[in-house]
């Protein structure tokens, strides 16, 4: 609509999954405060399935950015420039955390054979099907406009600096993500499979 009454004069910024601290939704949230609990935990599909996010932060800037020089255009803002994956989210979370997580990769397949739907795990897609290619936009468009990225570490970091100054009753009730019933429900199905 503002492209209508505006032509060649809008700037349109999509992001992706917005992440960091003070995101009510948890989607990103559940992952580095789950790794931080420690124990077995569930890990999706496998370490090389991409995901893109961007730091709020990092958005904020790059719309900012974007008002001051009067840029027009789409711009896909998500990231980070170089791939993302979950594996090196749960590494990094680990790290930041000083978790003695253990994280168990169990396969899509077997995820998606009733145990689990897609979307279910947040931010987590299945890279097969509906959801390919899900988490791989091309993001060189908006890095030539000045978008840049925190390294993964420093997002982690504030989100669960944020996290857990959170009342404890805020901190019990994660709005995104499984129960722990669930995970330790697949985790043990996993375990038990048959070859």
């Amino acid at each position: 609509a503002a492209e209508a009454a505006m032509p060649g004069r809008v700037c349109n910024i999509r992001p992706g999954f917005i992440v960091g601290p003070w995101d009510p939704t948890d989607r990103f949230t559940y992952w580095p405060q789950r790794v931080a609990k420690g124990g077995p935990m569930l890990a999706p599909g496998a370490p090389e399935d991409q995901i893109q996010v961007i730091d709020v932060r990092d958005l904020a800037e790059f719309i900012v950015r974007n008002i001051e020089r009067n840029t027009t255009g789409i711009f896909n803002a998500l990231g980070p420039q170089q791939g993302l994956t979950i594996g090196s989210l749960l590494k990094a979370s680990k790290a930041v955390s000083g978790s003695d997580a253990e994280l168990v990769w169990v396969p899509t397949d077997f995820l998606l054979d009733g145990r689990l739907q897609a979307g279910e795990l947040p931010i987590w897609l299945p890279t097969t099907g509906d959801t390919a290619g899900f988490h791989r936009w091309n993001v060189a468009k908006p890095v030539a406009a000045g978008l840049t990225f925190r390294p993964i570490e420093e997002t982690v970091k504030a989100t669960l600096e944020w996290w857990n100054k959170l009342p404890e009753t805020r901190r019990a009730e994660v709005r995104a993500g499984i129960s722990a019933e669930k995970e330790a429900g697949i985790l043990k199905a996993w375990a038990e499979r048959k070859p």
